[in-house]
């Protein structure tokens, strides 16, 4: 007969290889997930909002992506590169035995397609922007050649490609969407319906796409880097979040999101609260102040705006005390962010004082635009309290997104309120869209910041490129182009059963292939 002791260590032995065993991925299931609207397109060569891009990558694959867990670059389609000492032609190999989801073999010729048809005119991509350093893109854009001729199939298995110029960020526009490889029969067969029947190399195939209401995607079972764990993942179009957060706590739903309203419910949930996943965001918000319309061609006035701005009180009852308060441009944790900038300081008495000094002794009206959702009109109206406190009248302009965009674009508009998020991880990516001169917004014409954004431009090397990126927003703090505000921190709810998941800083990197669903949980 067993001793009580040799009983007790068998029953412990069991217990924990129960725990190994639960600790291991099961493959198996469906992931619920919510959108907040629908999916504007699948289509690589037009996912230019985050919600395509996100999506699109799930489908496709480009030549390189970023890592799961860092915002290194990192292979994909191609195994490996090499660059000339001219930094002017990128060779890479690509991988071998890799077939879309009807079947065929991935080859070279498929990276020439991709990038061609991002030129071809009659498609106007909206995505050429992030590849005309590439020779060729100009012609191929206004008809004169068919195709680009810096993109060049070497064989099978080899794609070049040669720059302009050297652009050291261009690794990092490789990951982008528009990046992402389409097999040329497919787009012909379906022409301006290939977004509705999405073929690519990536871990998921589309199932079904039912517009306004879900998207279904299958396990890709021959992916490349090894098939996802769960079989199926079912996107449901779910616009408002108090009914999301209600289908999450029916089980229905595998993440939610936090309203703002029920911050503190949540946080503060004794179950809940170790379910609730934060993370960072590479994310700046602003009011733009645009230089080219008077009185903000002076920098007095837009130094008083930004002292007239209770922002540190604004985080805390706007935005529940999560956000990080802005010094600048670039959020902390971005490579180039500095933490000796000051941020500037709420003074409403130095405002009066700048106010004075620039003429307007009795104040300024001024227009002050927002489109028109609930949080932006609501923040928009906090903004003209406080400019009223020191004398400036800010009449509030909200319209419809697209009134307000287009002419924000075309610099028309004095005083509006926006945020800009990375489309990929590096301080350029900020500084370029916000600061430099050609296409400003905001009538920024600054030849120092120019020639510092053209330097982060063209070198190979990070290090030079961040300590560049801590000068220029130096410098925007002497302009005051735009009052920075804060940044982003993203909550959500997660249930208990989902395990490992990945909370990247880029909208465009999980893959959604590492999540697995631990039923012993449920």
């Amino acid at each position: 007969m067993r001793s009580r002791v040799t009983i007790l260590l068998i029953v412990v032995m069991v217990m924990l290889s129960m725990t190994v065993l639960a600790a291991d991925p099961q493959y198996g299931g469906t992931l619920n997930l919510r959108n907040s609207s629908d999916w504007d397109t699948l289509d690589p060569a037009y996912a230019s909002g985050f919600n395509a891009g996100a999506m699109a990558v799930k489908i496709f694959d480009g030549l390189v992506r970023f890592d799961y867990y860092s915002n290194d670059v990192v292979p994909s389609l191609a195994t490996d590169w090499t660059v000339s000492d001219d930094r002017l032609i990128w060779t890479f190999n690509l991988r071998k035995g890799v077939k879309f989801h009807n079947g065929r073999e991935f080859t070279a010729h498929d990276v020439k397609f991709s990038f061609d048809r991002l030129f071809d005119p009659e498609v106007a991509s909206p995505g050429t922007w992030a590849y005309d350093m590439i020779v060729g893109t100009d012609a191929a854009l206004d008809g004169t050649t068919e195709g680009v001729s810096g993109v060049t199939v070497v064989d099978d298995h080899t794609v070049q490609f040669q720059l302009k110029y050297p652009f050291g960020l261009f690794l990092k526009h490789l990951t982008l969407p528009h990046a992402l490889i389409v097999p040329q029969e497919v787009v012909e067969k379906y022409g301006d319906l290939f977004s509705e029947n999405a073929v690519g190399t990536g871990p998921w195939k589309l199932i079904e796409w039912e517009h306004d209401d879900h998207i279904i995607l299958e396990a890709n079972e021959d992916y490349f880097e090894g098939r996802p764990y769960v079989d199926k993942v079912y996107y449901r179009v779910i616009p408002e979040d108090l009914t999301a957060v209600a289908e999450f706590e029916a089980g229905n739903l595998d993440f939610g999101p936090i309203p703002t309203a029920e911050f503190e419910r949540w946080i503060n949930d004794p179950i809940w609260k170790d379910y609730i996943v934060k993370q960072t965001e590479l994310s700046t918000y602003y009011l733009a102040l645009n230089q080219n319309v008077k009185p903000l061609d002076d920098v007095r006035v837009r130094k008083a705006i930004a002292h007239a701005i209770d922002v540190p009180t604004i985080i805390e009852t706007l935005r529940n005390g999560t956000d990080t308060l802005a010094n600048g441009p670039l959020p902390p944790g971005m490579e180039g962010y500095s933490a000796e900038i000051q941020p500037v300081e709420y003074d409403p008495e130095k405002a009066r004082q700048l106010l004075k000094e620039a003429g307007y002794p009795d104040g300024l009206k001024i227009e002050l635009w927002t489109s028109n959702t609930t949080d932006r009109v609501q923040m928009t109206g906090v903004f003209q309290a406080f400019l009223a406190d020191v004398g400036i009248d800010a009449e509030i302009i909200e319209s419809e997104w697209a009134t307000f965009y287009p002419a924000v674009k075309e610099g028309k508009v004095p005083m509006y309120y926006l945020n800009w998020y990375a489309d990929y991880a590096d301080p350029y990516n900020f500084l370029q869209p916000l600061l430099y001169s050609k296409g400003s917004r905001v009538g920024m014409n600054d030849p120092l910041i120019d020639q510092m954004i053209d330097e982060m431009e063209r070198t190979s090397n990070p290090l030079v490129r961040y300590e560049l990126a801590k000068r220029i927003a130096q410098r925007t703090f002497e302009l005051q182009p735009y009052v920075w505000l804060f940044h982003t921190t993203a909550y959500t709810l997660k249930q208990p059963w989902i395990q490992d998941e990945i909370w990247h800083q880029m909208y465009d990197a999980d893959k959604l292939t590492t999540i697995w669903i631990d039923d012993s949980k449920k």
